[in-house]
């Protein structure tokens, strides 16, 4: 009787087994962003970046994305977005998350902020930053002379387009008639093989005044801390601000490593 007993007590204890098909996120959630993420997260906002190129890929359930971007001395890094984003970038390889996947995630993607400051995101919530996501490409239309009205944000620089300024916005009058500022299609034709500048959004060959056509390629870009680098063509300095950067930094940076002199470029863009 003891032992049926026991048994039975035995039974009880069993734990139910875990529901299964639930998605597993692979870093450990965040309800909210840790100190440290304000700081880089105000300097994806303020700092300008160009984006180079944009290449949907993954699957339905499971949606990703890679953006071939310019980091704030020009040298060029590549943000991937999906279940770990990842940047190609110094600092995100010494394990930090950095501006560039942040100014991605916010400014050209518009993912909602909860899911900004996250290490890791599920596929539901990657196929419900894509579906809202501003298109890689608008369609075709033919040649056309209809220009869109002057709204929204660029679609290389990801800042608003201001209507009272129309003289430093150009459009696409091949085809889409999307506006762009003038400065940020100077920047993505001089990293374009020359003779070969497309609309960023529609992808045909550019029609509108040829002088902006740069002849500048991204593969004769100076190599710069292993990446290439195109500042010279942009037309920015290859100088790091670090008038942003916290005192905080620099202390912690001493106690990891003696080597450490305050010079961000130990340690690459950041």
């Amino acid at each position: 009787e003891e032992d049926v007993s026991y048994q039975a007590e035995k039974e009880k204890k069993v734990k139910k087994p875990k529901a299964t098909g639930e998605e597993k996120r692979l870093r450990r959630f965040r309800p909210k962003p840790p100190q440290s993420f304000h700081e880089i997260y105000d300097r994806a906002l303020s700092q300008r970046f160009y984006v180079l190129n944009r290449a949907r890929g993954g699957t339905q359930d499971c949606p990703e994305e890679d953006v071939e971007m310019t980091g704030s001395t020009g040298n060029i890094y590549t943000v991937h977005v999906g279940k770990q984003p990842r940047c190609t970038c110094p600092h995100h390889e010494k394990g930090h998350q950095c501006k560039h996947i942040l100014y991605v995630m916010k400014q050209v993607l518009n993912a909602p902020f909860d899911l900004v400051y996250q290490l890791a995101l599920l596929s539901t919530e990657l196929q419900a930053i894509f579906a809202s996501a501003p298109p890689i490409s608008a369609p075709g239309q033919g040649e056309s002379d209809k220009r869109k009205p002057i709204d929204g944000d660029c679609p290389i620089c990801y800042c608003e387009l201001d209507e009272k300024n129309q003289e430093s916005i150009v459009w696409c009058a091949a085809a889409c008639g999307q506006n762009i500022h003038e400065e940020c299609f100077r920047m993505w034709a001089q990293t374009k093989p020359s003779g070969n500048v497309t609309c960023p959004m529609c992808r045909s060959v550019w029609k509108g005044d040829e002088k902006l056509v740069a002849r500048v390629q991204k593969d004769k870009g100076a190599v710069e801390e292993g990446y290439v680098n195109v500042a010279d063509q942009l037309g920015i300095s290859r100088d790091r601000d670090e008038s942003t950067y916290s005192r905080w930094y620099g202390i912690h940076q001493r106690r990891r490593d003696p080597n450490w002199e305050g010079n961000s470029s130990y340690y690459g863009e950041w």
